[in-house]
């Protein structure tokens, strides 16, 4: 052991994504004295190699000449990691989901929500996802849902809507089954079972559209934004009386905009206040009409906003893929986006809208498999970090990539300096708009592996096509800082 060199082990994503992957743990991890912490270990559980995260501060190191053991060699790169170009999705799957939802749709103009339709969603969606989980390429092939989901904008209202909603559940479905099976935790055995509630939520997020009379255009007046909003409270109460939709499924439709701790600036809707207690007149009125079951569901529900449960992943999840599937939908007043502008218009408007990990799921487990294998972020790019201090003061700092992956939350940056954020409200959504004119050069140009930095957050690509205006500014006030 004298002889061989030690280089420090920097917990690579993607390492331990291949560790769990063949359940095994392929060479020794040492401390700094050179003895052996985590030994070399064939058929691995998952607590054994949970003993490599615990030692993230003390340092753990391996022996150089075992990198290519651990797949660290740079040649081992060019490939973006093992992606690959295998589709996912069969249309003939696709065309049977968006066929009976379609149905749904149109039945649920006329008719109420009932066991038959949650039976059959429910078939649908099981099977669904075991064709998914089931695929040797689960991990790393293309997620091709907007080749499969034809059209929109030119059919009938129940049309569009459903092409949403089986965009929204597959994207859905996707970031919750690869983000579980990249874990490290118990999370990873409960496989399907924690995957259904979030596409089925998917599926049914949005039927209480189904009855309403929606405005058209992107412009809404105030009025007709706030009915527009009501559509979660909507749906909810379509489902609630049935039994056969899980608890679970009922409350990620009730939360599905309410991705934020109420007591922060956030874009969730609808109004808190309003909305619970609406929640709690709706308890009386169906318990003097004698409608037990739905009285005690939506009881449960005002009890489980109590308890902060509902600002969790699975409700960010559904929120972010109800976003995508909306930007990639053509619409009588506004063109489909192509993912890859989708994807960052979506990152540039997370600050107020998301959670920070599932921003960071999203990056590093399907983005560039919804775009063709593309890397969102590329070496070179501009990108601005959120870094939050534990004291709660934030600082807003742009960098440069100068290195970057597959795993797209997780690269190497320089520091090139900070800038301030104003937050203004406009047509009822809150908006971070960076002050050009405050940004002061970090002379030390400090190098971030955002790999081992929980400290900060990707919230906005500077992009010259998606902000023109601001990539330009921020580019000259770097450019003369020199």
């Amino acid at each position: 052991m004298s002889d061989a060199v030690l280089k420090t082990f920097n917990f690579s994503p993607e390492v331990i994504a291949r560790m769990r992957d063949t359940q095994e743990i392929p060479v020794n991890f040492y401390n700094a004295s050179g003895q052996i912490l985590i030994p070399r270990r064939e058929q691995a559980t998952g607590d054994m190699i949970n003993k490599l995260l615990q030692h993230i501060g003390s340092g753990v190191f391996y022996r150089e000449d075992d990198e290519d053991k651990l797949g660290l060699k740079k040649e081992a790169r060019t490939d973006l990691e093992g992606l690959t170009d295998t589709k996912l999705l069969s249309e003939k799957r696709v065309a049977e989901l968006t066929e009976a939802t379609e149905s749904l749709f149109s039945e649920l103009k006329f008719a109420a929500f009932g066991a038959v339709h949650s039976q059959k969603m429910h078939s649908q969606v099981t099977s669904f996802i075991t064709d998914f989980e089931q695929q040797p390429d689960m991990m790393v092939g293309v997620i091709n849902i907007l080749e499969t989901v034809k059209g929109g904008g030119g059919g009938s209202a129940s049309s569009d809507l459903s092409k949403q909603a089986v965009k929204r559940a597959v994207v859905a479905m996707a970031l919750k089954s690869r983000s579980m099976k990249a874990m490290i935790s118990k999370d990873r055995g409960r496989g399907s079972e924690a995957v259904q509630p979030v596409m089925m939520g998917g599926m049914l997020a949005q039927i209480g559209k189904a009855k309403m009379n929606l405005p058209e255009g992107e412009k809404l007046t105030a009025e007709q934004r706030a009915y527009v909003r009501k559509y979660p409270l909507l749906s909810y109460l379509m489902v609630a009386h049935e039994q056969t939709v899980p608890f679970e499924v009922k409350r990620l439709i009730l939360n599905q905009r309410r991705t934020l701790p109420e007591n922060t600036l956030t874009n969730n809707y609808p109004e808190f206040r309003w909305m619970t207690a609406t929640l709690q007149a709706l308890v009386q009125d169906n318990d003097k009409k004698g409608k037990k079951e739905v009285a005690s569901d939506i009881l449960r529900q005002l009890a489980a906003l109590k308890e902060f449960v509902v600002y969790e992943e699975d409700v960010n999840i559904l929120s972010l893929a109800t976003d995508f599937a909306a930007l990639t939908t053509e619409s009588e007043w506004r063109e489909a986006k192509d993912p890859m502008t989708a994807i960052k218009v979506i990152l540039n408007k997370s600050y107020f809208q998301y959670g920070p990990k599932v921003i960071r799921d999203f990056l590093d487990h399907i983005s560039m498999s919804l775009s063709h294998n593309q890397k969102i972020i590329k070496n070179g790019d501009l990108l601005v970090l959120a870094l939050t201090m534990t004291s709660g003061q934030t600082y807003f700092e742009v960098v440069r990539v100068i290195e970057i992956g597959r795993y797209q939350s997780r690269g190497l940056v320089q520091r090139l300096g900070v800038l301030h954020m104003a937050t203004v409200n406009s047509d009822g959504i809150n908006q971070g708009v960076f002050q050009v004119d405050s940004f002061r050069a970090d002379p030390r140009k400090i190098r971030i592996n955002l790999g081992q930095d929980f400290l900060r957050r990707i919230i906005y690509i500077i992009d010259q096509t998606v902000d023109p205006q601001l990539f330009e500014k921020i580019s000259k006030k770097i450019e003369a800082a020199g």
